[in-house]
C-alpha cells in the first residue's frame, strides 16, 4: 500500500505546530523500490525539481535536524543544487552525469566558484547543500557512495570577525531614523521598516526570527517578545525602550493595512501582489538593502545579520559580559557569542590603550 505523501511547507510561525512543516512523503518516495526508479530518472534527466524534492525529503527524514530544519536552509540547498546542476550541464546534454561523478568534479565546482568571485564561506556553503543531495542519491539507491565525501572546501585567509563587520552606533542611530526621513508620506511603510531594523539591529533577532514573529508574540505591557529561534526553541527577550517605542508604533498602524486576525504576523509585505501576507526573509533583506544603501554601506554588509553581528556587539561592549550575549541571542554556547567580543574594535582599542597608560607610570 502506498501513502499519497507530499511535504506541505508554510512560512514560518504558521500552519502546523512541528517547526512550520506538515511533514507528508511523497509516494515517489515511499519506498526503496520507489525512491530508485525515480532517482534514477531524475538524476539521468537532471530534473532540478525532481530533485529538489529528493533532498528536501531526505533533509526532512534523514537528516540530524530532521523535521526541525529550517526552511531558510532548505531554500539555500535548492539554491546550491540549482549551481551545481549548472555546473554539469544541460540537461539534455550534461557534461558531467550525476551518478559518474567523482571527487575531482566537485573539486573542479569549487574552483570554479572561487574563480566566479564567491567567498570561501558561499563555497563551502554550496558545497555542503549538494553533499546533502549526493547523500539523498545515495539513500535513493542512485549511487553506492557519496563521491563528494572527502572533499574539503576551501579555508578563510582571514578570521571571521574581520570578515564580518558590525555597524558603530552611530550609523545604527542614522539607520533607524532612515525610514521615517525616506518615506514621510508613508507612515505605516515607515513604522514597519523601523520595526524591522530595530528588533535586529537593537534585539539581535536572526532573519528566520523576524518574519516568524506573530503580533501574539509581543508583550507590550509586559516589555517582553517570544522569540522562536534555532531548532524549534523559544525564548523571551526583554523590550528596550526604543524597541517598545517601534512596536507600539507599529502594531497601532498595523491594522490600517490588514484586518486580518491579530494572531497572524507581525511584519507584513505592503506590496499589492501580497499585501498583508506575512514577509519573507528575502522581502527583509530587501528592505534592509534600501536603507544600507541610502548610508553608503559596502555590499558585502547589506545582509540582515549585519544588524544581528551589531546588536551582539553592541551588547558586549555594553556588559562584557558572554552569558548575557548568549542568553539574549540565543546562542546554546558562549563560545558561540565570542566572536562578538572580537569584532567589537572599541575593546580592543581601550585595552591598547590600558596597557600603553601601564607602561607609561613610573
Amino acid at each position: 500500500m502506498f501513502y499519497n505523501f507530499t511535504y506541505e511547507t508554510y512560512a514560518p510561525g504558521t500552519g502546523p505546530s512541528m517547526t512550520g512543516s506538515a511533514i507528508v512523503l511523497a509516494s515517489r518516495w515511499s519506498n526503496s523500490a520507489n525512491r530508485r526508479r525515480e532517482g534514477l530518472r531524475a538524476a539521468h534527466g537532471q530534473d532540478a525539481e525532481i530533485l529538489t524534492d529528493l533532498l528536501l525529503t531526505y533533509m526532512r527524514l534523514k537528516s540530524s535536524r530532521g523535521a526541525r530544519t529550517s526552511s531558510l536552509t532548505l531554500d539555500h540547498y535548492a539554491e546550491s543544487l540549482r549551481r551545481f546542476l549548472t555546473f554539469t550541464g544541460p540537461p539534455e546534454a550534461p557534461t558531467r552525469a550525476l551518478n559518474q561523478l567523482s571527487a575531482e568534479d566537485f573539486e573542479m565546482w569549487l574552483l570554479t566558484m572561487q574563480a566566479e568571485g564567491l567567498s570561501a564561506s558561499s563555497v563551502k556553503r554550496h558545497l555542503y547543500g549538494v553533499r546533502n543531495l549526493m547523500r539523498a542519491l545515495v539513500w535513493a539507491g542512485v549511487l553506492d557512495t557519496d563521491p563528494s565525501a572527502g572533499v574539503r572546501p576551501p579555508s578563510e585567509t582571514t578570521a571571521a570577525h574581520s570578515r564580518k563587520r558590525a555597524l558603530e552606533t552611530d550609523y545604527l542611530t542614522r539607520l533607524l531614523t532612515l525610514p521615517a526621513q525616506l518615506h514621510p508620506t508613508s507612515p505605516a511603510r515607515a513604522a514597519r521598516d523601523t520595526c524591522l531594523l530595530t528588533l535586529g539591529g537593537v534585539l539581535g533577532l536572526r532573519a528566520a526570527e523576524l518574519v516568524g514573529l506573530n503580533v501574539t508574540d509581543v508583550d507590550l505591557p509586559g516589555r517582553v517578545i517570544r522569540v522562536r529561534g534555532k531548532g524549534g526553541k523559544e525564548r523571551l527577550v526583554p523590550l528596550t525602550r526604543s524597541v517598545q517605542d517601534a512596536l507600539k508604533t507599529w502594531v497601532s498602524l498595523r491594522g490600517s493595512v490588514t484586518t486580518a486576525d491579530p494572531d497572524c504576523p507581525l511584519l507584513i509585505s505592503l506590496t499589492h501582489r501580497n499585501l498583508g501576507g506575512r514577509l519573507t526573509t528575502k522581502g527583509g533583506r530587501d528592505i534592509a538593502e534600501i536603507y544600507y544603501k541610502a548610508l553608503g554601506l559596502p555590499r558585502e554588509m547589506w545582509g540582515l545579520h549585519t544588524l544581528r553581528r551589531t546588536a551582539g556587539t553592541q551588547l558586549y561592549r555594553a556588559t562584557r559580559d558572554l552569558h548575557v550575549v548568549a542568553d539574549v541571542l540565543g546562542h546554546s554556547s558562549v563560545n558561540t557569542s565570542a566572536i562578538y567580543a572580537k569584532m567589537d574594535s572599541q575593546v580592543r582599542r581601550e585595552a591598547l590603550e590600558a596597557a600603553e597608560r601601564l607602561r607609561e607610570e613610573p
